[in-house]
């Protein structure tokens, strides 16, 4: 019964399984058409992540429009490989306006469920945990020039080592979108129990506000552009 509420609430396909072989590499979401993948058929119109880093601990929160730019209705299929030991808390799709929260299940019982709405000529609105730190969901239909939204929320432990913790977020599948991104934003707030030290990136140009001792804000952005390395954030405390 509960997976028959949550299907009338989706409207369109949403499904993980099993994805990816090793050595696949940590990327930001990225929208993949089934036939001729490496045509670049979708356009990234924004990307958007918002940081809360607190004592190591990292919330980051993804926001991406794609642009099916193609007269014709698509289907895709959107991949999002995440730090290793990282945990999704939260993952939406918004296509053409239409709102779709997906529920994150065990592999074995998102099959189940699936195969069994499949029985039912139903669509499913499921996601589910490969095991390999990669999620990936069939989105359809994805209307002739409409546009896909995607959220997903996550949280990891960052590295420490003697007093320096890193941060990366990857960046570099923005090279496969159509067109140029219009607008990237990264924005991240730490916080600390301990005086903050230096803070800076090897990467990219990021501006960094203080707040006292113990709390800073770093930002960065670009415009109508695609971004083709890691965004790395390291500090001192």
């Amino acid at each position: 019964r509960e997976v028959e509420m949550s299907i009338r609430r989706i409207g369109c396909a949403l499904f993980l399984l099993a994805l990816l072989v090793g050595q696949a590499a940590w990327a930001d979401g990225i929208l993949v058409p089934p036939l001729r993948p490496e045509v670049p058929y979708f356009t990234i119109k924004y990307h958007h992540v918002k940081a809360q880093i607190e004592d190591q601990v990292a919330t980051t929160e993804v926001d991406q429009v794609f642009r099916n730019e193609t007269g014709t209705e698509m289907e895709a299929t959107y991949l999002f490989p995440l730090p290793p030991g990282a945990q999704v808390r939260d993952f939406t799709l918004i296509v053409d306006g239409k709102k779709m929260v997906g529920e994150i299940l065990s592999r074995d019982k998102a099959v189940k469920v699936y195969e069994e709405i499949v029985r039912r000529r139903r669509d499913p609105g499921l996601l589910e945990y490969t095991g390999r730190d990669t999620y990936k969901a069939r989105v359809y239909p994805i209307p002739a020039h409409g546009e896909v939204r995607v959220q997903i929320e996550y949280t990891e432990v960052l590295p420490y080592d003697n007093g320096l913790v890193a941060y990366n977020y990857p960046m570099s599948t923005e090279r496969f979108s159509k067109e140029p991104i219009k607008e990237t934003v990264f924005e991240a707030k730490i916080g600390s129990a301990r005086s903050l030290g230096a803070i800076y990136s090897p990467s990219h140009e990021i501006d960094v506000a203080r707040e006292g001792k113990t709390f800073a804000r770093v930002s960065y952005e670009e415009k109508n552009s695609k971004p083709d390395r890691d965004l790395l954030l390291y500090y001192n405390v």
